[in-house]
């Protein structure tokens, strides 16, 4: 068994949806596939969506986004019922949102694959935001989609959503791993992971400006309490979405791996790139290894 990562797909646009539909089972029917959030806020297109990749693929996990936690439909009470509902629609799908070992058998030792719960830390809620400032920026976010569509009921003194969805966490962390691990979010771990490296800029050919001077997308890209949680875990590889720029960066022993879809018009103005025609190859269970293809 092969796995593979993929996050963003975002298919409320035809063109992903069309995207994904072109995967083929005869491909990737014997694989796992890691869709790390942002699928859609639709739960129609969000069961469509998962109902393909679960025919196309022999295994998939999912972790919701921020995108999937939106209440504009009225669908759930709030953001947290809302998620309780996506996690029991995937249970009926036969998708995984708790850790499971793939590819054992014969003498492969296989992986196991962990999902990590979360949200990001605003520097406002305390220590622990990957926040840095950003000079010009507007400090009220007033074009963040989260601050109108998603919607939490009152948390306990001193609890933040993020603190929320770590601690679902906690039972993962505490269970033994007897094969290699990887490990999986939405959100951002790692301030470093927002920022290109000169080979990260490459593949665009050209410098691309700031499409958004003034979002600071640092607010809001993660917190570092999940990179705490990666490293309790032990994971070789992280797979993350969120900010729609891929990577893969080994930080300190763990490879991280963004591989997102995306809007299509970041596409074709060059601020996704490497997408290529699928999702990218993480892990190969015969060679007991991780792939960079």
């Amino acid at each position: 068994m092969r796995v593979f990562a993929l996050s963003d797909v975002h298919v409320d646009y035809q063109a992903n949806m069309a995207w994904l539909q072109d995967l083929s089972p005869a491909h990737y029917g014997d694989d796992a596939l890691i869709l790390a959030g942002d699928v859609s806020d639709d739960l129609n297109k969000l069961r469509a969506a998962l109902t393909r990749v679960r025919a196309t693929f022999a295994e998939v996990f999912f972790v919701p986004g921020n995108h999937e936690l939106w209440v504009r439909r009225g669908e759930g009470a709030d953001s947290m019922a809302k998620f309780w509902q996506i996690l029991e629609l995937c249970a009926a799908l036969g998708v995984r949102t708790s850790p499971a070992q793939v590819g054992t058998g014969g003498h492969n030792q296989g992986v196991w694959i962990v999902p990590l719960f979360s949200w990001y830390l605003q520097p406002e809620e305390g220590e622990g935001s990957l926040f840095v400032e950003k000079p010009g920026e507007d400090l009220t976010l007033e074009m963040w989609a989260d601050n109108y569509f998603t919607r939490w009921s009152p948390l306990a003194p001193g609890r933040t959503v993020a603190e929320t969805f770590l601690r679902l966490n906690e039972p993962y962390l505490a269970r033994q791993y007897d094969t290699p691990a990887i490990s999986f979010s939405h959100f951002v771990p790692r301030l470093e992971l927002i920022f290109r490296t000169q080979e990260e800029r490459e593949p665009a050919g050209r410098v691309l400006r700031d499409a958004h001077p003034r979002f600071n997308f640092s607010r809001v890209a993660g917190c570092m309490g999940l990179e705490a949680q990666i490293r309790r875990l032990g994971s070789r590889v992280h797979v993350y979405g969120h900010q729609h720029r891929n990577r893969h960066r080994s930080i300190d022993g763990v490879l991280y791996i963004s591989h997102c879809l995306g809007y299509p018009h970041e596409r074709v103005n060059g601020y996704v790139h490497s997408i290529g025609s699928g999702p990218r190859l993480i892990w190969d269970t015969l060679t007991h290894d991780t792939r960079c293809s």
